[in-house]
């Protein structure tokens, strides 16, 4: 008995594989990142914060997302420290809001409001 060359298992591998590199490099954005992409992220995060200490994917997903946009950031403002300290804490079990706020000082400058407080103002 022969296979045919091209069986329903080898074409399911085959998508799935696919499947997970779409997946996987549709998140890798590359190439500088202009104000408002940081301001969107930022207030995405500040949306993900509840009260006390903070757990839970939504808060460390965001926070690795923000700090992906803040290293690419080419503005007038250094936002490489926050990036960097956001980066760690994406990595981390748990954080505070403090921890968070002190992660996020430069750019809570850049968008004009501290954590958790507010809203970015329009983009002009």
């Amino acid at each position: 008995m022969t296979r045919r060359a091209g069986g329903p298992r080898r074409i399911a591998v085959v998508v799935v594989a696919v499947g997970l590199i779409a997946l996987t490099t549709a998140g890798c954005a590359t190439g500088p990142t202009s104000r408002k992409e940081v301001c969107e992220r930022y207030d995405s995060l500040s949306d993900r914060i509840g009260i006390g200490t903070v757990f839970g994917n939504p808060v460390f997903w965001a926070a690795g997302e923000l700090a992906d946009v803040a290293d690419r950031y080419e503005g007038p403002e250094d936002l490489s420290s926050d990036a960097e300290r956001l980066d760690s804490i994406s990595d981390a079990d748990e954080t505070s809001l403090l921890e968070l706020s002190e992660a996020t000082e430069s750019v809570a400058a850049l968008c004009g409001h501290p954590l958790g407080m507010g809203s970015t103002r329009p983009f002009g």
